[in-house]
């Protein structure tokens, strides 16, 4: 991951990716692209006002990774809550362009499993010209945490069942995949409208 992007998330959640007191560093490193920094913001926000408000365990991670093709977050402790939040961070990866973020599936890459967008299909997270541009791109996206959280209300906590919707067509929304919304304030208003309506019984 880009050092920025890197340092960001360890900035926001000290707790969650804490120093090694032993030698007075962090030992934590993201070993994945940038594509997927919204995912990984996304969850950690949410445990971490999981955490705040309702006093539940203290949620530690050991590990954050790319695996054939989808993210991987390892960690210590945790609620039930936070559990499901990875999940639902896990089961949306393989859906997102581990570049840049957007809309993808899995392509076969050197012989790697590995998750694209239509425009990075043939690129490889070694290409620094192009991960300095798309980390750049990647901080002008608007936080997904909200949307996340009251996608996974709507769906009773079923990260599986929140990850299929966000990453499907939806009528309501013109036929448009959530997910290619979610990039833009515009965008998550109306996912957040729509789940909303949904929510009240509101048949659009």
């Amino acid at each position: 991951m880009y050092e920025e992007l890197d340092s960001i998330l360890c900035a926001r959640y000290p707790i969650i990716f804490p120093v090694d007191s032993s030698v007075g560093r962090r030992l934590f490193g993201f070993e994945c692209g940038d594509g997927w920094f919204t995912l990984i913001d996304a969850a950690c926000e949410l445990i971490q006002h999981d955490i705040k408000i309702n006093g539940t365990q203290q949620f530690v991670a050991s590990q954050v990774k790319e695996k054939f093709g989808g993210l991987r977050f390892y960690y210590r402790q945790g609620s039930g809550y936070a559990a499901t939040v990875v999940d639902l961070a896990e089961f949306l990866s393989p859906h997102v362009c581990e570049l840049c973020g957007a809309l993808g599936k899995a392509v076969s890459l050197f012989g790697w499993e590995q998750t694209r967008c239509p425009a990075h299909e043939n690129a490889t997270v070694y290409e620094e010209p192009l991960l300095t541009t798309l980390g750049h791109n990647l901080l002008l996206v608007p936080p997904m945490g909200e949307l996340l959280g009251a996608a996974l209300v709507l769906f009773e906590f079923d990260a599986q069942a929140t990850a299929g919707w966000l990453t499907q067509p939806v009528r309501a929304l013109a036929h448009a995949i959530p997910w290619s919304l979610a990039g833009s304030i515009d965008g998550q208003r109306q996912i957040l409208t729509l789940i909303g309506r949904l929510e009240h019984g509101i048949t659009p």
